[in-house]
């Protein structure tokens, strides 16, 4: 009789199991489908099923779980974190605002997941990923040793592919399109911040801070990409690269000015070789404004001027040396 009650007991206890198993299944599977979210955490607010964690891949890069060491999103925790050395890569469009000025909501993420269906496989054919997309702007890293001319070879690629795509956008009467890109190195924290029911990856560093500011100094000097020098000297072969010096750039958050490089390969077949005509002349100011020979600088800078009138870094030290003199 005793052991009668246990194994009944034992089978009513299974059998309840079992019932709240396949509740708690339909229940995730009805949300689904009304477009409700099922109780229980969720990481970038995306459904967490645990039958199905290849669902949510998407919004959490399979890199940051690899680097993580997590099979799944389901066994990230909020303080989950790592510290290492990569290399950052931020990007984003120049004049993003005047180009979506006169496009409706629907045509502004076509556009957006159009230029951003161009530009992600290049990252990830060059071992990056996508850290996380801010509006129009990229920030990528680069987790492997050494991953600098990884990146580069990205950003160069990126090029290349806009001047195709801008003859896409040139059928249909639509604008070029130009970004600029920041590329830096640095050791950072990455990890899993927020609450229980609403957390995110996410990446904390000074060094991604530099990438930005990097990035920014594109548009002052009206150039595509720009390496800090950290970058340069990670780079296998400099001499492989079309670059030329920026010269010592005060940079906020840094006490010292950091030197700072351009990078102009696959740019526009028409400014590249411009740029290659007078990169001789602008090493010769370089040289010159170095020593502060500022009368010799001016005058090579004017040479560069006159092969690239609209070149913001030319501009800034034509104005220095007048202002020296």
């Amino acid at each position: 009789m005793t052991y009668s009650i246990v194994f009944f007991t034992a089978g009513f206890v299974a059998c309840l199991i079992l019932v709240i198993i396949f509740t708690a299944i339909r229940r995730v599977k009805t949300a689904r489908k009304v477009g409700k979210p099922a109780p229980g955490p969720a990481v970038d607010a995306i459904l967490l099923d645990p039958l199905d964690s290849q669902n949510i891949n998407p919004f959490v890069p399979q890199a940051f779980l690899d680097i993580l060491k997590k099979d799944s999103v389901n066994q990230l925790r909020l303080g989950d974190h790592v510290r290492q050395e990569m290399t950052i890569f931020f990007s984003d469009i120049r004049q993003f605002t005047s180009l979506m000025e006169n496009l409706t909501p629907e045509e502004s993420f076509k556009f957006i997941n159009s230029y951003l269906a161009r530009i992600v496989p290049v990252i990830t054919a060059n071992g990056g990923f996508v850290d996380k997309y801010i509006g129009d702007a990229i920030l990528a890293l680069y987790p492997q040793h050494n991953s600098a001319d990884m990146a580069v070879r990205s950003a160069i690629e990126i090029q290349k592919t806009l001047v195709e795509y801008n003859q896409h956008r040139a059928n249909f009467n639509y604008r070029p399109l130009s970004i600029g890109v920041g590329i830096h190195t640095g050791t950072l924290m990455m990890g899993v911040v927020g609450v229980e029911d609403r957390m995110q990856n996410t990446v904390i560093s000074d060094a991604v801070n530099q990438a930005s500011r990097l990035e920014g100094m594109c548009k002052a000097y009206n150039v595509s990409i720009v390496i800090s020098e950290e970058i340069f000297k990670k780079l296998e072969n400099p001499g492989s690269y079309m670059y030329r010096f920026l010269g010592k750039a005060r940079v906020k958050g840094k006490a010292e000015p950091v030197s700072v490089f351009e990078i102009f390969d696959g740019i526009n077949p028409d400014l590249l070789e411009r740029k290659k005509k007078a990169n001789r002349y602008w090493e010769e100011g370089m040289l010159s404004f170095s020593k502060k020979e500022y009368f010799a600088a001016l005058k090579e800078f004017q040479r560069v001027k006159e092969i690239l009138p609209d070149d913001g870094a030319t501009y800034y030290y034509y104005d220095y040396c007048m202002k020296k003199l």
